[in-house]
């Protein structure tokens, strides 16, 4: 499930990340074995690469997340993954 970001602050991109990251098991890919293990955000100004590691390519469902490096903001980004995707299965 992909957490709404327009209930967040934009400063609270970590926390954001901290709920996104705790719904991340959703994501895990049983054919790999185990989990992924996603990191957690430390560093606001680190969340093009955050979300790079946590939702570089295609998704298991095989759509396509926005690359972040496309943003300058967090919460655009955010808002545009979660307005396009579909994780319902």
């Amino acid at each position: 499930m992909i957490i709404d970001p327009r209930g967040f602050a934009d400063d609270e991109v970590i926390q954001w990340a901290d709920r996104m990251t705790g719904e991340l098991g959703f994501f895990s890919d049983p054919s790999q074995g185990s989990d992924f293990n996603y990191e957690r955000l430390e560093d606001p100004t680190e969340w093009q690469s955050w979300a790079e590691g946590v939702f570089g390519g295609t998704d298991p469902l095989g759509q396509d997340v926005p690359d972040p490096r496309d943003y300058d903001n967090w919460k655009e980004w955010a808002e545009r993954m979660f307005a396009t995707s579909n994780f319902t299965g």
